[in-house]
């Protein structure tokens, strides 16, 4: 109790307009950085934001206990082109209708509205070159707020019988739904200790957070502790899970060539960079994304990552086969680890080899990290799957186990497993209760003898009168028959293979030179990039991946529902190291779930650092506390 702190403050941010054109906004605010405060004038360029448990908020006239939802902020780049008479729909109620337009005076003018949900806030006529500026002259109790700005770029004269049209820019717009934070609030396990114009702190005044081994704990919204599953180390983080339609960035620590912290943050591993893969359970990970040139020579005026600087390096790690953790059974060809002489095959083992590849979870082939198997399906070790007689399971990938006989006279009793790939045979056993079943392939890219599927038969059992007799199947295990086999001079994106061997794989970016230029996003290879910040004196960026959520299928009938599990359900499984960027508790890993409906990105945080959550302001951050 007491010893969990969750802190927000306010940063500067410029609108828009003003950065482009220099252009101020009514009523908007100046800021001092000397003494990080702000003051309100008739017309200033910039606003107060901060984060909020992960979602970006403005702070009203620079208040940061009293926040309001920003509703839409168009991008440097964005034009939103109107037709005479249309209307745009900016969201949460809010719509903009272009009224009139004169083309023939000098300059130009539009006459616009502005209402929500079909009441009129604002009208005004602008002429083409200045901003349009709405301000609620009462907020929750702040006065003259500015809730909408635009920018009236052009007006033009449409093609021979079409209508006139305006351009607008820069557009910005807050909610009028302020909710106001005050000292003694509670949110999930915190309560509001200090609440003040400058910054929020939270703590779990009087809640105890258990850690229990293999469990979330929530703490308030979509942020949660996820504890790891292991009984001999306590391990965890905190994620954010988001449900939301929606592009979301998972993001690694910056290189900023101004900070004092951070400027020589030249490499990344799974704690620097959360969309590298990272298993919880044991704390493993073997990916790294170095750059190898000085710190000093990148800089705004130097903007490359010069050729044969940028390495990334994947190495595979050992890993115990659930069936193995929990039964203490061995899988037919499975492997034996030891630290000082590595991976050996035998005729059992209960290990096998595993790696990040650029984010995703995949299986070096009997221990060699160049034959690269997507892991395709892993029961969690509490998962359990009955099946009828009769049944077919499908596993993902055309894998399908189908339950031919069940026999529960017998004992102990047995059952009879088909297993099929695209509709073709690939083997079938007869098990009996409280055994391993292992496919193993003979020949899978030049490899000999690779177990491909594993199961255990836990129990089988009659189902009730009338009911077909079921099987219980766990800590099931499958890899992919596609093999990726990584070769020296093989080429991924930016990168070339420099070195492949059983151990560990090195890739740079031979003779590509990497650009680094203002306001972009340079592709490195598949979802990996870099995001490069829109500021031309300083010279700012990190790695990312982007994932995304998609809006739910429309269904007009009555249809089986998709469950979201830890992995993607129900065909296949996909498990994805995930985010960061400015919160003081650093993402070591995320999960995509994705059912028929519904997706949902997991942002997984954890090894204290200093990062911004989902590129809001880098003010909010976590404590841990111990008391004295």
């Amino acid at each position: 109790m007491n010893n969990l702190y969750y802190n927000t403050s306010r940063t500067d941010q410029n609108y828009t307009v003003f950065t482009e054109k220099g252009l101020k906004v009514e009523n908007g605010l100046n800021y001092n950085s000397s003494t990080n405060t702000f003051t309100k004038t008739e017309a200033g360029g910039k606003y107060a934001q901060l984060g909020w448990f992960g979602d970006r908020y403005v702070a009203v006239n620079g208040k940061s206990n009293k926040l309001a939802k920003l509703i839409k902020e168009q991008k440097k780049e964005e034009k939103q082109t109107l037709k005479l008479g249309t209307v745009w729909d900016l969201g949460e109620g809010y719509n903009l209708t272009i009224e009139s337009l004169d083309t023939r005076a000098a300059p130009r003018q539009a006459w616009i509205s502005l209402n929500r949900d079909g009441k009129a806030l604002d009208n005004k006529v602008v002429n083409e070159g200045d901003i349009y500026t709405y301000v609620s002259k009462n907020v929750n109790g702040e006065s003259s707020v500015p809730v909408f700005v635009t920018y009236v770029e052009s007006i033009f004269t449409g093609g021979e019988g079409m209508s006139a049209m305006v351009q607008l820019r820069y557009t910005w717009l807050i909610s009028q739904n302020v909710f106001e934070v005050k000292v003694g609030d509670t949110f999930g396990i915190f309560e509001v200790k200090e609440a003040n114009e400058n910054y929020l702190s939270l703590y779990n005044k009087d809640k105890q957070i258990n850690l229990t081994q293999n469990s979330v704990s929530p703490l308030y919204g979509d942020l949660k502790f996820k504890i790891a599953d292991s009984d001999t180390a306590l391990r965890f983080y905190p994620i954010l899970e988001k449900t939301k339609p929606g592009k979301y960035e998972i993001r690694g620590r910056a290189f900023d060539e101004k900070s004092k912290i951070f400027n020589t943050t030249l490499q990344w591993d799974a704690q620097k960079f959360p969309g590298f893969w990272y298993a919880l359970n044991n704390g493993k990970s073997g990916e790294t994304l170095t750059i190898t040139q000085p710190a000093s020579s990148l800089k705004a005026s130097s903007r490359a990552i010069l050729k044969d600087n940028l390495f990334y390096n994947t190495s595979r790690v050992d890993l115990n086969y659930s069936v193995f953790t929990q039964k203490g059974y061995t899988v037919e060809y499975g492997l034996s680890y030891n630290s000082s002489r590595g991976f050996t095959k035998g005729s059992t083992g209960g290990k096998y080899a595993q790696l990040g590849w650029f984010g995703d979870q995949y299986v070096a082939v009997n221990g060699k990290a160049n034959k690269l198997a997507k892991l395709i399906y892993s029961q969690d070790k509490r998962e359990k799957k009955t099946i009828k007689l009769g049944e077919a399971w499908n596993l993902g990938e055309g894998y399908n186990l189908t339950v031919e006989a069940l026999d529960t006279h017998v004992s102990p009793r047995q059952a009879h497993l088909t297993l099929t790939r695209d509709g073709n045979k690939l083997d079938d056993k007869h098990l009996t209760e409280d055994e391993v079943y292992t496919y193993v392939e003979k020949s899978l890219d030049g490899e000999s003898d690779v177990p491909v599927f594993v199961t255990y038969v836990e129990s089988i059992f009659t189902g009730a009168e009338g009911m077909a007799s079921q099987v219980q199947l766990r800590y099931t295990w499958l890899i992919s028959r596609n093999v990726l086999e990584v070769s020296v001079g093989d080429k991924f994106g930016i990168f070339e293979v420099k070195e492949a061997n059983e151990n560990y794989l090195l890739l740079y970016n031979k003779d590509k030179q990497i650009d680094l230029s203002q306001n972009a996003v340079q592709p490195l290879y598949g979802d990996m990039k870099f995001k490069i910040a829109d500021k031309d004196d300083a010279l700012r960026f990190y790695p990312i991946f982007e994932q995304t959520i998609q809006e739910k299928p429309k269904v007009e009938l009555k249809a089986a529902g998709a469950t979201a599990t830890a992995t993607i359900e129900p065909d296949t499984t996909q498990t994805i190291a995930a985010i960061p960027a400015s919160a003081s508790i650093q993402a070591a890993a995320t999960s995509v779930k994705a059912g028929t409906t519904e997706s949902t990105i997991q942002k997984l945080l954890g090894f204290w650092g200093f990062y911004a959550i989902l590129g809001i302001s880098g003010a909010a951050y976590f404590v841990l506390r111990e008391k004295d």
